[in-house]
């Protein structure tokens, strides 16, 4: 195949270290969409990235509804230079509106996932492993070269109170006193992170805690849902 057609290729995230003529193991997820998703065969040709050593071209071989193998052939793309950290601190929503959040967020450059719990949040429990694979997925389909790392859902005034002073945080209120984020937003190779609040709104006590750690920023007149507020802050930072 050349080199220019391989982005037609299946592309699958691997934890295992990836190096020349190496054999990986398909997990049986994978291997089930391959074989019955995709109908691939022995010898087709797949990608697969680990997040550390770029993209490798492989060929299944020994794949069934549950198992499979890829011996790795050679090194396509060079892992990329690390770009600028993006932290992502967010109120859990409503599965189907946050399954289209984390989707979006990790195509636009998201690298840390922080749930918190708010006074007004609506989902006070995650299931980490859904939510693992949900990036998993994004990040194969819009072909990064990372993984966004997901972190322990913990209560705003937690994670405030020990939150890095060296990373700026940036907290999206409405009906408060701010600045437009477009207007404070530090230079596009620092890494920064973003609040976005839950349903309803902060509490006027949490805005008041989040002004002590934070910068309050606005995102213009109207009020967004909260993966709206995601999107746009994210374009935002990277405008």
């Amino acid at each position: 195949m050349d080199d220019n057609e391989t982005f037609k290729l299946p592309r699958l995230y691997s934890d295992h270290q990836l190096s020349e003529q190496g054999v990986i193991e398909l997990s049986a997820g994978q291997a089930h969409y391959l074989h019955n998703v995709l109908r691939r065969q022995n010898g087709d040709l797949v990608r697969l990235f680990d997040g550390k050593n770029g993209e490798w071209l492989g060929s299944l071989g020994n794949l069934s509804k549950k198992t499979g193998q890829v011996t790795l052939q050679k090194q396509l793309v060079a892992q990329p230079t690390k770009k600028r950290a993006i932290h992502l601190l967010f109120a859990p929503i409503k599965k189907h509106r946050q399954d289209w959040l984390i989707e979006k967020a990790v195509e636009l450059g998201v690298t840390d996932f922080h749930p918190v719990l708010t006074q007004n949040t609506e989902v006070r429990k995650l299931n980490d492993s859904r939510l693992t694979q949900q990036i998993f997925e994004a990040a194969e389909q819009c072909e990064r070269f990372d993984i966004p790392q997901l972190h322990d859902l913990k209560k705003l005034d937690k994670i405030l109170s020990s939150w890095s002073a060296a990373l700026p945080l940036f907290a999206c209120i409405e009906r408060f006193d701010t600045k437009p984020l477009q207007e404070v937003v530090p230079n596009h190779s620092q890494n920064v992170a973003l609040l976005i609040g839950p349903e309803g709104g902060f509490t006027e006590m949490e805005k008041n805690i989040i002004a002590k750690h934070a910068t309050a920023v606005g995102l213009g007149d109207t009020i967004l849902r909260c993966e709206t507020a995601v999107i746009k802050a994210l374009v935002l930072l990277n405008a």
